[in-house]
């Protein structure tokens, strides 16, 4: 694969215009890597692992998957994938499009196609989505007690749909690799018509916030298109198998404790924000499982995040007092000849920490990226404009490397190029 391709155009590559099979459909998403491919690829190229020419695929493990795009380069490039993520959206966004080289063959309903263009034309259907959602009236609303996550329409349209999905789903006409390349696009479509900025932790007090700036997505009409499928380079190569998991991170890693793969990807959560909550209504559609929700006006209820689902799935590495530890467990249980780590100098693990804890398992190289810090608005500024992404390679076959200090000053140096606030590392280096 050529480097320049995996390189992200914000024109060029629009998730829903795009035919590139990296960036097709991606849905709008926290933490996406999607402006960070070529440097991910480069550092697949350190670890040697990149066009080995030998029989066996390499492994590439994708620990949190999310969007799912990392795990699509790593397929684009002739690895052997298996992502992961314990979210369910995530599940259904991946498993058809990592597994799959073309479309699913769908013979109950005639083909992929067909299946897509007859749940365009179904009628609309007042249901769950509908009923929690979306407002009573479009026009005449009330933010304190109406939930406006899509207008009244493609509300009704999301019902249709996702309901025809699990009648034939019920019927056995569809298996689950067909199932998620039919979610997949229903959540994305989903994803791009929502009154939100992105995530569905709030929604916008009025159509399109107070700019209108999105109103034209907001308002026009829900339509599912198909999924693209991974193409390998050479069309007479075999692709290599992939697999996708649901399940939490450390529980995979003890799963494969007992064979080593080539490459271990993590990029687990940075900060408090816990993807379940920023993604309840993508949730939600994936299970159907039309949770009673209370009105908005309820207390604690306003966006409609699901109590008991916050209380049952808590991430550790949303909090600041337990993401060390759940990360450097994980990290001593993986069994891969090299362990990239995706972080941020923003995270809730500080530098040192990170670093130190891959340092116990081998040689570290660092990659580095300074990027704009994410804002809900692009007319809220930052005092701290920027934050510096960095990837850290660890060789676990290598003891010898660059002391902590020195990787240390390495990220003090590109923090300071990339104008991104230094206080947080410069202090850990006086401290070593």
């Amino acid at each position: 694969m050529n480097p320049e391709s995996s390189v992200y155009h914000k024109r060029r590559h629009a998730a829903r215009t795009t035919d590139e099979y990296l960036f097709n459909q991606l849905v709008p998403y926290l933490g996406n890597k999607r402006r960070l491919l070529h440097l991910i690829l480069e550092a697949l190229e350190i670890t040697g692992t990149l066009h080995t020419g030998s029989k066996r695929a390499p492994i590439f493990a994708d620990f949190f998957a999310g969007s799912g795009v990392v795990s699509r380069l790593a397929r684009q490039n002739g690895y052997r994938v298996i992502a992961n993520d314990w979210e369910p959206y995530s599940h259904a966004l991946n498993h058809a499009i990592l597994a799959c080289t073309d479309a699913p063959a769908f013979k109950e309903l005639g083909g992929y196609q067909k299946a897509i263009d007859y749940l365009n034309r179904l009628p609309e259907v007042n249901g769950w989505v509908t009923h929690n959602l979306c407002p009573r009236n479009d026009e005449i609303y009330d933010p304190s007690r109406d939930r406006l996550f899509f207008k009244r329409r493609n509300g009704m349209r999301i019902d249709a749909i996702r309901q025809q999905i699990a009648t034939w789903q019920a019927q056995g006409a569809i298996d689950d690799v067909e199932m998620s390349a039919l979610l997949a696009p229903l959540l994305y479509s989903a994803s791009f018509v929502s009154n939100t900025s992105g995530v569905f932790k709030s929604f916008h007090h009025g159509w399109g916030g107070k700019t209108q700036t999105a109103l034209e997505r907001i308002e026009s009409l829900l339509w599912l298109s198909p999924s693209r499928f991974s193409e390998v380079g050479d069309s007479k190569q075999q692709t290599p198998m992939a697999e996708m998991w649901c399940v939490d991170a450390q529980h995979l890693a003890n799963q494969m404790s007992s064979f080593e793969v080539d490459v271990a990807y993590l990029d687990p959560p940075y900060n408090q924000h816990a993807y379940g909550s920023n993604y309840h209504v993508l949730n939600s559609l994936t299970l159907w499982d039309q949770t009673d929700l209370p009105t908005p006006d309820t207390k604690g209820y306003k966006s409609g995040i699901d109590r008991a689902w916050r209380k049952e799935r808590p991430s550790p590495y949303n909090s600041s007092k337990y993401a060390q530890e759940a990360y450097e467990k994980l990290l001593s249980t993986i069994n891969a000849r090299y362990i990239l780590t995706s972080y941020s100098t923003d995270g809730n693990i500080e530098a040192k920490d990170l670093l130190k804890a891959n340092l116990e398992r081998g040689k570290v190289t660092l990659l580095t990226q300074d990027v704009p810090r994410y804002r809900v608005s692009k007319q809220r500024q930052s005092e701290r404009a920027r934050v510096l992404e960095f990837i850290v390679i660890t060789d676990t076959h290598a003891k010898s490397g660059p002391p902590l200090r020195q990787l240390l000053g390495q990220l003090y140096h590109f923090a300071e190029l990339g104008g991104v606030d230094t206080s947080g590392v410069s202090t850990q280096l006086a401290l070593w």
